[in-house]
């Protein structure tokens, strides 16, 4: 493969296979797959992608290595130091070939208490100054950062696209444009959310290094609250003492924008993280505790965690080390065994329906007899059929078609409906994941969906154009902004497309109004 773009400085992996398919004039997603991974099942992720190994192959020799793509093109180095060195060393496995989602449960992301992003975002002032540097614009890897709401370079908020950070088109690579990126009015930022850029730069700028135990960083915080008088007795921390510095030190407002309000609680995370950690927290976690916990004085991630490092780690005593080597009486293991072997019989030789009716057994074989559970396990699961019946893709594109026509032809005046996007068609019938699957080989169905599908642009009309017409049924003159509110939109979401249609449409149904009143 030749033309895949250098990617640019902080510039996300995804951003640069999408430029390339702006380069390539490709307009397929799937085309841009078969061209870049030769794989149609990989999934566009923004974060934290897989498949770096296919991505690194494509440029000369010794140009890139999964370390240097890993952690100056990802979110990767957000996570690896709260995360121990076994783990990230899996991780980056898993970002060199395939993950099926592993990587984000592995780093705790899937359950993290962080709110997520809805759509990528930007910021302007970087972009004019992209374009004028490269002629092309880049997604930056921080614009993407959950709890981050600054650009940490000119210090104004950052923008949403119009682009789902999680889309359900979930194989599609897109490059920032002019129609997706709109310029809006510049909010005030506050000193709080610069703090968090500025240390969230400072994690993605540190380089490639081994991850501390999560021992260590239990040690490491018993050691900040010895030395920040936040020690009851001899050893116990003092919770409350740490709960009164994080509330003089951040707003009730950005905790509860960050979910991390709940501090008072037994379970919460602030106790969590100063107990013994059996878990990886978040690095705004970490940024709240150290940063109430220091006060006024700076400090830096790279001192932080060279001092984690420098924390002994705790030999094992002798009963922990015969706990570890302690084996189970065979007795107990045979008699497990054939209770399993006969609850996989008496449901229809199926092991996951075994594991439904007795999930503690399959528990106890999994932690003291896994080897033989696994083995065993393999006679018992269902062959696989490596081809299935012929079919006839032509005419089931016709079906599909003549299906989605005669929807069309019953929804068509109905203004009421929501988005007609592809997922919408395709569920109304009835086949999301056949279409979504073979849409290559339905080129009629693919036809109609591109022809008949709205974008956010045209959805927006539509209910305006419910409001004006019944507006003009019943003869009342409505404002701007009332127009707005009872279509459900606002100044801040509507797109450059639909406002100009409300200016020009609004004032044709205001003077029609106005003649049938005189």
């Amino acid at each position: 493969m030749i033309n895949l773009p250098m990617p640019y400085s902080e510039e996300l992996i995804y951003s640069t296979v999408a430029r390339y398919k702006v380069r390539a004039g490709l307009m397929s997603p799937k085309q841009l797959l078969d061209d870049v991974f030769e794989d149609r099942g990989v999934v566009a992720t923004i974060d934290l992608p897989c498949h770096l190994s296919k991505i690194i192959s494509h440029y000369p020799q010794y140009t890139f290595n999964l370390d240097h793509i890993a952690y100056q093109h990802t979110l990767f180095p957000l996570y690896a130091p709260f995360i121990p060195e076994d783990r990230r060393q899996e991780c980056l496995r898993w970002m060199a070939g395939h993950s099926q989602g592993a990587i984000h449960l592995s780093i705790g992301s899937n359950a993290s208490r962080l709110p997520s992003l809805k759509y990528i975002r930007y910021c302007p002032q970087c972009f004019k100054e992209q374009f004028k540097a490269h002629g092309e614009w880049y997604w930056s890897r921080i614009w993407q950062v959950s709890g981050l709401n600054c650009c940490i370079k000119h210090g104004i908020r950052l923008e949403d696209s119009l682009i789902e950070y999680r889309p359900t088109s979930r194989h599609d690579f897109i490059a920032p444009n002019t129609r997706d990126c709109l310029v809006h009015t510049q909010e005030h930022i506050s000193k709080d959310d610069l703090f968090i850029a500025v240390k969230v730069a400072e994690l993605l700028s540190l380089g490639v290094q081994a991850s501390p135990s999560l021992e260590q960083w239990t040690a490491f915080y018993r050691s900040l609250a010895r030395s920040h008088d936040c020690i009851k007795g001899s050893q116990h921390i003092d919770h409350q003492r740490v709960l009164e510095k994080v509330k003089k030190r951040w707003s009730l407002e950005f905790l509860e924008s960050n979910n991390l309000s709940n501090l008072e609680s037994e379970t919460g995370w602030l106790r969590g993280i100063f107990r013994k950690h059996r878990k990886s927290f978040s690095y705004i976690e970490h940024i709240v505790a150290i940063t109430s916990m220091f006060e006024d004085k700076p400090w830096t991630f790279a001192e932080v965690i060279a001092q984690v490092k420098s924390q002994p780690l705790k030999q094992l005593s002798d009963n922990e080390k015969t706990k570890k080597t302690l084996k189970v009486d065979m007795g107990v293991v045979e008699a497990n065994r054939a209770v399993w072997l006969k609850l996989i019989q008496s449901n229809k030789s199926s092991v996951k329906e075994a594991r439904k009716v007795n999930q503690a057994l399959y528990a106890w074989l999994y932690r003291n007899d896994k080897q033989w559970l696994m083995n065993t396990n393999k006679f018992y699961h269902k062959p696989h059929i490596p081809k299935g019946f012929v079919v006839d893709w032509k005419r089931r594109d016709i079906e599909l078609a003549k299906a989605l026509i005669k929807l069309y032809r019953q929804t068509y005046i109905d203004l009421t409906l929501p988005r007609k996007s592809n997922r919408w068609w395709m569920q109304q019938i009835g086949a999301v994941s056949l279409i979504e699957k073979n849409l290559d080989k339905l080129p009629v169905v693919t036809k109609f969906l591109d022809q008949y599908s709205e974008d956010v642009s045209d959805y927006q009309i539509r209910r305006l154009s419910r409001v004006l017409i019944d507006s003009l049924l019943n003869k009342e003159a409505l404002q701007r902004w009332e127009v707005l509110r009872l279509a459900g939109l606002s100044d801040e979401r509507i797109t450059h497309e639909s406002s100009r249609f409300l200016a020009k449409a609004h004032n044709i149904v205001n003077r029609r109004i106005s003649k049938v009143s005189i």
